[in-house]
């Protein structure tokens, strides 16, 4: 799940530091850059899931 955070009563433009996700192990949340995330043309706003930094680094080290 991606959101922007603004302001109530604001228009909600997506820019490079305004977009948050929640990372599906540690609950942490942070921005990331939709653009990088979708380059693929295969992920979908919906059913991609992006970890932490954290997280992503214990994954990779853990080798799955």
């Amino acid at each position: 799940m991606f959101y922007l955070k603004t302001r109530k009563g604001r228009n909600l433009y997506i820019e490079d530091d305004n977009v948050y996700t929640t990372c599906p192990t540690c609950g942490t949340e942070f921005t990331v850059d939709i653009a990088d995330i979708f380059r693929d043309g295969e992920s979908d706003l919906y059913g991609t899931a992006v970890f932490c930094p954290d997280c992503a680094r214990k994954y990779a080290e853990d080798g799955q």
